[in-house]
């Protein structure tokens, strides 16, 4: 059974006082508690024969000989008693009593009452009210009321303290109390005055602090449980319940949810201290939180009726939305403020090669968003400071201290002292607040704000105590006393962790990730260094073999020069080893000019399949000795492409010749070719030795060989050159495998040949051109071509006007804007070349995308450029070309592509 402490109260032990429990009422309410089953009456007020000439026997007397339920469909005490219990719930009703049950000299018939749950108990209290025809047990909802009046406009005002004198304002006019004071809590439950209306003679408040022990935890807690209570005078003597828990042995009666439960003799002799006859409160919850109270006081006994309690209850949670929203408001405003900023500079920042190194060009913008005056960005390889920090020594200091090995969490302090570092030097640095980026990892950011004076203007010197809950008894001062605050830093908001957080977000997973790959591609390049020290060995070795035997063969032969028989075999040797040795040199020759960039390319136009099956054909005999089957079907066996002739033969000679390596004799070797759009394919598909997923990811890189284990011959230049080579003819080539032992096929696409003029664009017969444009095809688009080679700029408009388009030229990017720019509306393409002076064609492209006039913005525009590689294309698509052409450039494929931007109404 719960029981009832009866240690006096003081300030020593008020945290711990069940004040919910307190077993007594005020003086102007009347309780009742039922067995709602039964309906007999457990437990009343000391009061309750004042108001009822019944004899009540708690047990036995039934609650019907007081309150009349006229008939059995009525509303009944076990409905009533369902619908409060299980929560903090309370419900209010009109009560009507039954006949003769009342002092009627004294009462009305009818009377205002709540009623809740205590521990399986309906409790019942009645305030009774002058008379009203209500049926018995009728529910009253608060906001039958009009209350429009009572809520003050809050959008013309500029901040929370003038909403909170507004509502102070009409708030007291509504009780009619000398004064109401709107009383904000901090995260530490200390409370401000941040609005107040008061009369005249009354003690202002306003902008003092109240320490959390003037209202401890409990009371905080019963607050957001009951938002209303009211102490009418506090000179009165409150009113027991009867019988007592010591007498009928019950637990106490929980008053929780009282609208008439008296208070801590402790609080009453707080507010006699401050000169207090009368008090009201009103709990400003929001989401949940005690946001706040009103708080209003009186000089004299002052009575506040239940009907109107309880209008003041819901003001409260409408008031507490005011408020909350206007200070969220304003709290948006400034942070979308500093969130921009913010933005703006993660922005520059990232511009940077190396961001990390970069922040001390933003050091000011980038300390002043965030409010402070130093930071340092902390890795594991070593951290970057800018402005006012301590030292390294003692940021490592600070970091083992205070940063919780493994735990993500922040840590946000605003009173560092040199004696927490065992005198370590912090630089006049009082606050820091460590951001964990990635604790696992060890990386950090840790932000320093300088020591900032203060002074705290609290409602009285007790207040300012730091043992103020240890007094024994109630403070008794008031008056507003200046607290100087030294030795500390503005402490950290909500808002700066967002800004801090947004910072680790933005910036520092894409710095660290630059600086990962900064490092990684130095580790790439140590990597290429290590391979071509392996790969100068694998060259003195290969060059060295052939060598050998070249020399080896001719002195056998010097020694014996008669010998024919030997002469013949040492000459055959020789000539082979002389051939090795010949297209190792070749290889590596190609791979320099390759890297150089100056292998040339003789073009013009082949017949791929007849190339292949010349190249095929040369690789008969090889493939015929390891008795393996070599499959040829090329179709389209007319198409032409503009190749090198010589380079094309390598690449199919190359993969030919891999094919005959890898596969085992008894297998086949595939080679098949197609027209694919605008390419040929080709393919050669063996069933040898296959690869694995991780040999596919390198097979065309360079220096790879040493890795390969099925290559132990050879310096491994052979893919690597045919990519190179593929490529500069505009083309593509990749691998494929299903793994070891499943063989391998290589893809190889190349351009199909283009109409050529002037080596770059288009060749064509006058039939040709006749051919091409009898339809119009491009009747009707504007087309602004920007090109700086006076034949191929000649021939291009010659051959889109042929095709019905209107066409204007000129020879670079800058007269392209220009033109442009003067008429936004009057094309509907630019056909443009890259490699241009004064502003090549990205430069041009990227200008249109970033222009303001929506006009030039959506311009669409084709690239036309000699630049073939894959990487060119997809540079070209990125600053915004729509679409691109390679040359020499295929006359069906231009109109093609050209046609996809006619005017619809040209369709």
């Amino acid at each position: 059974m719960q029981t009832i402490d009866n240690t006096p109260t003081t300030l020593q032990n008020c945290e711990d006082e069940a004040i919910h429990l307190i077993e007594s009422v005020q003086s102007f309410g009347y309780v009742i508690a039922i067995n709602p089953s039964t309906k007999k009456i457990q437990v009343v007020s000391e009061n309750i024969n004042d108001m009822f000439n019944v004899d009540i026997v708690p047990g036995e007397t039934l609650i019907t000989e007081l309150i009349d339920i006229p008939t059995p469909e009525a509303r009944t005490f076990q409905t009533i008693h369902d619908a409060v219990k299980g929560g903090n719930v309370r419900h209010a009703y009109q009560w009507k009593f039954a006949e003769n049950a009342l002092h009627l000299k004294d009462w009305e018939k009818e009377g205002s009452g709540v009623a809740f749950d205590s521990n399986g108990l309906l409790v019942i209290e009645l305030e009774p009210t002058p008379q009203l025809s209500f049926e018995a047990a009728q529910q009253w909802v608060p906001m039958d009321v009009d209350i429009r009046a009572l809520l003050p406009n809050v959008d013309d005002r500029d901040s929370i303290g003038d909403v909170a004198d507004a509502i102070a304002q009409v708030f007291k006019q509504y009780i009619g109390f000398d004064s109401v004071m709107v009383y904000q809590f901090d995260k530490t439950y200390c409370g401000e005055v941040i609005g107040e209306a008061a009369c005249a003679d009354s003690r202002s408040f306003k902008g003092l602090k109240f320490p959390a022990s003037d209202i401890p935890s409990q009371a905080r807690e019963l607050y957001l449980k009951n938002r209303v209570r009211c102490v009418y005078d506090v000179e009165e003597q409150v009113i027991g319940l009867k019988p007592s828990v010591k007498e009928a042995e019950r637990p106490p009666l929980d008053l929780s949810m009282s609208m008439v439960r008296s208070v801590s003799p402790m609080h009453i002799a707080y507010l006699k201290n401050m000169g207090i006859r009368s008090s009201f409160s009103v709990s400003l919850v929001f989401e949940g939180k005690l946001w706040g109270l009103l708080a209003c006081h009186n000089s004299e006994p002052a009575y506040i009726d239940q009907k109107k309690r309880l209008v003041c209850e819901s003001l409260g949670h409408l008031y507490a939305w005011q408020l909350h929203t206007k200070a969220l408001h304003k709290k948006k405003e400034q942070f979308q403020i500093r969130q921009r900023k913010l933005n703006y500079i993660v922005h520059q920042l990232t511009s940077y090669t190396n961001p990390l190194e970069a922040i001390t060009q933003k050091e000011g913008d980038l300390l002043d968003v965030a409010d402070s005056c130093g930071m340092a960005v902390v890795t594991p390889t070593g951290n970057y400071l800018v402005g006012k920090t301590p030292t390294e020594k003692t940021l490592a200091k600070l970091l083992e201290k205070f940063a919780i090995s493994g735990s993500e969490q922040s840590i946000a302090i605003n009173r560092l002292t040199n004696e927490i570092l065992d005198s370590g030097d912090l630089n006049g640095i009082r606050g820091m607040y460590i951001s964990c980026v990635s604790s696992k990892l060890g990386y950090y950011t840790v932000w320093f704000r300088e020591q900032k004076d203060k002074t705290i203007r609290w409602a009285g010197r007790d207040a300012a105590r730091k043992d103020i809950g240890k007094s024994l008894t109630p403070r008794n001062s008031f008056d507003m006393y200046l607290q100087s605050v030294a030795d500390e830093s503005v402490e950290w908001t909500e808002d700066d962790q967002l800004i801090i957080e947004g910072f680790d977000h933005l910036f520092i997973p894409y710095a660290l990730s630059l600086k990962a790959s900064l490092d990684k591609q130095i580790s790439k390049l140590e990597e290429l260094d290590k391979a071509k020290d392996q790969f100068l060995a694998s060259i003195s070795h290969e060059l060295r073999s052939p060598l050998n035997s070249i020399v080896g063969w001719t002195d056998l032969a010097l020694m014996d020069v008669g010998n024919v028989d030997r002469m013949t075999d040492a000459l055959g040797v020789i000539k082979r080893a002389a051939s090795t040795q010949a297209a190792l040199i070749n290889d590596i020759l190609d791979l320099s000019r390759i890297i150089s960039g100056t292998m040339k390319l003789s073009t013009h136009s082949l017949n791929i399949a007849g190339s292949i099956s010349e190249v095929a054909k040369s690789f008969e005999a090889g493939f015929a000795s390891k008795n393996i089957q070599l499959s040829i079907n090329c179709e389209d066996d007319h198409t032409q492409i503009l190749g090198d002739n010589l380079r094309i033969k390598q690449v199919i000679n190359n993969l030919l010749s891999n094919a005959l390596k890898f596969t085992s004799k008894g297998g086949t070797v595939h080679v098949r070719g197609r027209r694919e759009h605008s390419n040929y394919l080709f393919r050669v598909k063996d069933n040898g030795k296959g690869m694995t997923r991780e040999q596919l990811s390198h097979v065309f890189e360079r220096f790879y060989q040493g890795k390969n284990e099925h290559n132990k011959h050879g310096l491994g230049l052979g893919l690597s050159i045919v990519k190179s080579l593929v490529e500069m003819h505009g083309g593509e080539i990749y691998a494929e495998s299903d793994g070891p032992n499943t063989g391998t096929t290589f893809y190889v696409t190349l351009p199909i040949a283009p109409l050529n003029l002037h080596d770059d664009i288009i060749e064509t017969k006058n039939s040709e051109i006749s051919d091409l444009t009898e339809s119009l095809r491009l009747n009707g688009l504007r087309i602004l071509v920007a090109e700086d080679e006076q034949d191929a700029r000649d021939f291009i408009k010659l051959f889109l006007e042929s095709n019905g388009a209107r066409v204007n030229v000129v020879k670079n990017g800058l007269l392209a804007w220009k033109e442009i720019n003067d008429m936004p509306e009057a094309f509907d393409l630019l056909l443009s070349d890259i490699g241009m002076p004064e502003m090549d064609g990205l430069g041009l492209v990227l200008k249109i995308r970033a222009s303001e006039i929506p006009e030039i913005a959506k311009l669409n525009a084709v690239a036309l450029t000699a630049y073939a590689y894959t990487s060119d294309r997809v540079k070209a698509l990125k600053a915004g070309f729509n679409n691109y052409v390679s040359k020499p450039v295929d006359g069906e494929e231009l109109l093609t592509i050209l046609e996809m931007y006619l005017p619809e109404t040209s369709h």
